[in-house]
């Protein structure tokens, strides 16, 4: 069951992130053929940021979870399994560290800037930074998982 939940979530978080990117792509065309024929739709650049952004948080936690995030290894590939298991460890904790500290001041950030319009879209500024806190608590949600992996197999390499 808590499989078919978590595959389930996976599959939607992906489809939310790559419709949103088609839909960035679509905007940003449709502005400039507007703009190329004299007819310029003002608010669609916005709209394609906005959804760009979105893309962005959404897409650092699809990242973080498939482990696609440039890092450089040159150093821990040539430290023994269980010392690079604890350095993972640790990295993992300083992210959860960042993460918290961002999602807090992203729902301050987004509390603040709720009255705040978007110029063109006539919508509140909170649309596009609420991205932040929801993002990080997303990537907060995939570092525990990876954590808890780490955990178990470096308890698994002592039991041995």
């Amino acid at each position: 069951m808590r499989d078919k939940f978590i595959n389930g979530y996976i599959k939607s978080e992906n489809f939310i992130s790559n419709a949103l990117m088609v839909g960035v792509a679509i905007f940003v065309f449709i502005a400039a053929v507007m703009r190329w024929v004299g007819y310029p739709i003002v608010w669609s650049v916005e709209f394609a940021q906005l959804l760009f952004i979105w893309v962005i948080f959404i897409g650092a936690n699809r990242c973080l979870r498939e482990d696609k995030h440039i890092s450089v290894d040159f150093f821990t590939k040539r430290l023994p399994f269980k010392l690079k298991e604890i350095i993972e460890i640790g990295m993992y904790l300083l992210m959860l560290l960042f993460l918290i500290f961002l999602s807090y001041y992203g729902i301050l950030l987004s509390i603040e800037n709720s009255m705040r319009l978007i110029n063109n879209l006539a919508v509140s500024y909170s649309l596009i930074t609420l991205s932040v806190p929801i993002g990080s608590l997303l990537m907060i949600i995939t570092v525990i998982f990876k954590l808890k992996g780490k955990v178990n197999s470096l308890m698994e390499t002592q039991a041995k």
